[in-house]
């Protein structure tokens, strides 16, 4: 996959889960089976704006031509979302996340691979 439409595509799901955990973190909360109370509204408003960014971030570096800064994206990216994976799968052993977390977690390997492979083809040295 080219790193254009990863970025779009990561940037559609960092902007859908913006919309999301600011206005309808019930949902959210109901796929991860997890209880909805005013810490977790205010820790999803947060997650919300990070995910703005995120989704911003994506969307405007998909046409970056291949440097060392879109190599930087592309690895952070990567990483952040298989800490995300790695997180959600350890929640779900723990007992705190219900078998919905899986969807996510299939969703944030995904894009740690794509762009892990992105990177890793144009890595230098």
């Amino acid at each position: 996959m080219s790193f254009s439409k990863l970025s779009i595509i990561n940037s559609l799901v960092a902007l859908i889960l913006f919309f999301c955990l600011l206005l309808v973190p019930e949902w959210i909360f109901i796929l991860f089976e997890i209880d909805g109370n005013e810490s977790a509204y205010f820790i999803s408003r947060r997650a919300a704006m990070l995910f703005l960014g995120y989704g911003i971030l994506s969307y405007l570096i998909r046409n970056a031509q291949h440097s060392d800064a879109r190599q930087a994206v592309a690895l952070g990216i990567c990483v952040s979302m298989l800490s995300l994976a790695l997180l959600g799968i350890f929640e779900l052993f723990r007992g705190f996340a219900g078998i919905g977390i899986l969807l996510a977690v299939l969703a944030e390997v995904f894009i740690a691979v794509s762009y892990f492979s992105i990177w890793f083809s144009h890595r230098q040295g």
